[in-house]
């Protein structure tokens, strides 16, 4: 069995230096939307978060929390689709990239 490790953790996006105005919040939003898409999506091997629980800072995603398409999807595109939301090209309830790499994924398994 993989070592199990942290894929993500909130705190890695909200600490990093910019040298623009950046709204923390948004990486909250972020980490709670993919979260809830993971578990929505049976994703996930536990509740990570719950329906009324809030992110913090130490919200992380790990390895152990993942089912096999989970982690899957995690490696494909996780880092691009929050990326994407932080830069403002998409908004955090955005799931297309998300729902066709899953697909794809789906299609192979």
């Amino acid at each position: 069995m993989e070592k199990d490790f942290i894929i993500g953790q909130v705190s890695w996006l909200t600490q990093v230096k910019r040298n623009y105005e950046f709204d923390s919040n948004l990486c909250y939003l972020a980490f709670k939307n993919i979260i809830n898409y993971l578990q929505i999506n049976d994703l996930t091997t536990r509740i990570i978060l719950a329906d009324d629980e809030s992110v913090t800072e130490e919200t992380s995603v790990k390895l152990s929390d993942l089912t096999n398409e989970g982690f899957m999807l995690v490696k494909k595109c996780f880092d691009k689709w929050i990326g994407k939301v932080i830069d403002k090209v998409i908004e955090p309830t955005n799931y297309k990239m998300l729902d066709n790499e899953l697909k794809k994924i789906r299609i192979v398994s």
